[in-house]
């Protein structure tokens, strides 16, 4: 039976869901709309554009070229050599391989002339994929070697494995299957060590498809209902299409051409919808063949002279071979010998010139055919006798290396045995002696461990009488201490820990996959180390003061401040805070009010309550803070529209031995120790501090100062 040459998805596939994907071009979208920098511009462009690679053609084409201009323009050399990368795809799968080529020379003039290795060899792999898609696997695989090489120096497994594709898809046209399984596979296991689950789905495709060419169908239909059992099957994307081609192929081969052709017609319409010429023709070779071998001879003409038509257009000279063969045998049962004979002469030197051999076999069998048509016995069996030594060889050969690798194996085996027996051996005595050594040393440090007890019992015993008395005079101040000691325990084992475990993630993110972020992306991980960085600032601040507290370092000096300054410092503080969440922060001015306190107390207590309604009052809300004046004392109110507190909350907040947290509007995160230290402080300061809520909404804290006493 004729090979037919099938669909391979040689480079990495977007087998995401549609959804997601079209979440991904709506942000690149919505973020270009909302960008002046024509810089910038550029390089969403150039994203966007990748996300059309197998979606549509002629928008892959329109926002390359965006981002080839602007690029040009500004001299982004990096990013202009990614649209030409982009234009050079989209040319070759849209038939214009002229233009195609004239985009990949630029590519790599000027990756060279600005000394851009990383895009020189990733221009380089285009060249080879170029070469590949127009048959010309020697040409292909000069250049895949050398991005190949070029990807292991710069230690980029993905360009690797991009490279490790198409050399085996090169390989596989030249019907070396032993070499394109084994590059497959090493692509396969970089995917796996990725863990890249697109890329083994499109792996397992490939797999499946060298299986295929070596007519182990049982096995390749298992690998392509893989990629259909793991697909959206309401979701006609390339991987789909592909998976319906070469399960065609594989029924085809095994003579069911009707169901064969079913799942052809499956294909073909996703090829047209993302206008891949190089996909469209292969579509049309297997319909055209299978309607060969049902007797169908109009579908099978149509189809044939269609793909002929689009690979001739293209110099898709592998494809043009197979369909040459089949449509040369249609023309021999029309009677068309001169069209027949011309078919073959076509495919035959386009299989000597560009060196592709996998299908040598149908080719004799066809030239055979066609002198036993036309009565011309003595060529007839000439071809036939050709076509059985070259099956026998290719057979021979194939069998031959299966022989030497399995003699390869036996051998390294064997004398990996011998080794592993000298090793044991030599383990056993080392291990006797170090068995011996440990004895002896076990026994030193136990004498010696019993000689230290001793001495550890009779100095206990000695000062316990004195301890005794100490003890029970600071039972009191060690409980005191245990309890400060449990609470800081506590908050650095829950609440330190938690901005900091977020530091370490988004860098070690932001380390791994830097390469692979765009600029926006990585602006928004530097933005989240830094949120995560002030949040650990501020609770360890908080940390060292409560500490000075209970230590007794902090001494409060109480001077007359004007209280409106006070809180107008502290409010000035925290604006841009609450503008991030568009909160309005108004303070109600009264008479001028001078208090008799310490500076410092009182900003950390505002500041901490200033905080907190902010972080607890949702977008768009409000903070007030009023001043007034109770008896003797000065009163500082602070309300907020945020979420308030619930009963079990506000017996907890200021109980002594308690702490009581919660969870911001914006998810962040407190401790509640903001709370203890205002408490702390205006108790040092002769006030008081409580929650005064007046309704149901919001919460609303009050602490009262000293007022200056005027003589």
């Amino acid at each position: 039976m004729n090979k037919l040459l099938l669909l391979l998805l040689f480079i990495g596939l977007s087998l995401s869901s549609f959804s997601e994907a079209q979440n991904k071009v709506d942000s690149l979208s919505k973020l270009l709309s909302f960008t002046k920098n024509d810089e910038e511009k550029a390089h969403i462009y150039s994203q966007l554009a990748k996300e059309y690679y197998y979606k549509d053609l002629n928008q892959l084409i329109y926002y390359a070229r965006k981002a080839d201009s602007l690029a040009a323009i500004y001299k982004i050399d990096s990013t202009r050599i990614k649209a030409l990368n982009h234009l050079c795809y989209a040319y070759i799968n849209s038939g214009k391989r002229k233009e195609a080529l004239n985009f990949n020379n630029l590519a790599l003039t000027l990756a060279k002339e600005k000394k851009l290795e990383k895009e020189f060899y990733y221009a380089s792999y285009f060249k080879g994929y170029y070469y590949y898609s127009g048959g010309v696997a020697d040409s292909s695989l000069i250049y895949l070697d050398k991005a190949y090489n070029g990807a292991s120096l710069m230690n980029d497994p993905y360009l690797k494995l991009r490279c490790l594709n198409i050399i085996a898809a090169n390989y596989l046209n030249q019907g070396d299957y032993n070499k394109a399984l084994n590059n497959f596979t090493r692509a396969y296991h970089i995917a796996d060590s990725l863990k890249n689950e697109k890329q083994l789905l499109n792996l397992s495709l490939n797999i499946g498809t060298t299986l295929l060419y070596n007519e182990d169908l049982e096995q390749a239909i298992e690998y392509f209902q893989k990629v259909l059992l793991l697909s959206d099957p309401n979701q006609m994307n390339i991987a789909v299409a592909t998976a319906y081609n070469n399960l065609g192929a594989c029924y085809s081969r095994m003579a069911d051409h009707e169901k064969a052709i079913s799942y052809f017609e499956k294909a073909l319409p996703a090829f047209i919808k993302i206008n891949n010429r190089f996909q469209i023709a292969q579509a049309y070779a297997n319909l055209g063949q299978s309607n060969y071998f049902l007797n169908n001879i109009e579908e099978a003409n149509y189809y044939l002279n269609e793909a002929v038509k689009i690979n001739r257009e293209n110099n898709l000279s592998n494809q043009l071979i197979v369909n040459l063969i089949i449509l040369a045998r249609l023309q021999i049962i029309k009677k068309e010998f001169t069209k027949a004979k011309e078919s073959l002469q076509e495919a035959n030197k386009l299989s000597k010139t560009y060196n592709i051999n996998y299908n040598k076999s149908d080719l004799l069998k066809a030239y055979s055919f066609y002198y036993s048509s036309i009565n011309n016995f003595e060529k007839a069996l000439e071809y036939k006798e050709l076509e059985l030594i070259h099956r026998d060889s290719v057979f021979n050969e194939s069998k031959q290396k299966q022989i030497t690798e399995l003699e390869t194996k036996f051998k390294t085996q064997l004398k990996e045995k011998e080794n592993d027996n000298l090793k044991k051996d030599l383990s056993l005595q080392q291990l006797k002696t170090a068995k011996q050594t440990q004895i002896r040393n076990f026994l030193i440090a136990f004498a010696l461990l019993v000689i230290v007890i001793i001495g550890i019992l009779l100095n206990r015993a000695r000062i316990k009488k004195i301890a005794h008395k100490i003890i029970e005079q600071q039972k009191n101040e060690l409980e005191v201490a245990n309890k400060t000691k449990d609470k800081l325990f506590s908050i650095i084992a829950h609440d330190l820990r938690s901005p900091f475990n977020t530091i370490i993630g988004f860098s070690d993110f932001l380390h791994s996959d830097y390469d692979n972020l765009n600029d926006h992306e990585r602006k928004l991980q530097i933005s989240d180390i830094k949120n995560a960085s002030h949040s650990a600032y501020n609770l360890l601040d908080n940390l060292l003061t409560w500490a000075r507290i209970q230590q007794g370092n902090i001494k409060v000096k109480p001077e007359i401040l004007p209280l409106n300054k006070l809180i107008e410092t502290s409010i000035s503080n925290y604006r841009s805070s609450a503008k991030l969440k568009d909160i309005e922060l108004s303070y109600e001015y009264n008479d001028l009010i001078d208090v008799h306190t310490d500076q410092y107390s009182i900003e950390l207590i505002l500041g901490n309550l200033i905080s907190n309604a902010i972080k607890f009052t949702p977008f768009g809300g409000g903070i007030s803070i009023s001043s007034e004046i109770q008896d003797d004392m000065a009163v500082v109110k602070v309300k907020d529209t945020g979420i308030g507190l619930s009963h079990e909350a506000v017996e907890k907040i200021f109980k002594k031995g308690e702490t009581y947290t919660s969870t911001g509007t914006n998810q962040e995160k407190g401790s509640g120790l903001g709370l203890v230290l205002c408490k702390e402080f205006i108790e040092m300061n002769g006030g008081e501090i409580w929650f005064c809520n007046e309704s149901q909404k919001g919460a609303c804290f009050a602490f009262s100062i000293k007022l200056h006493q005027k003589s």
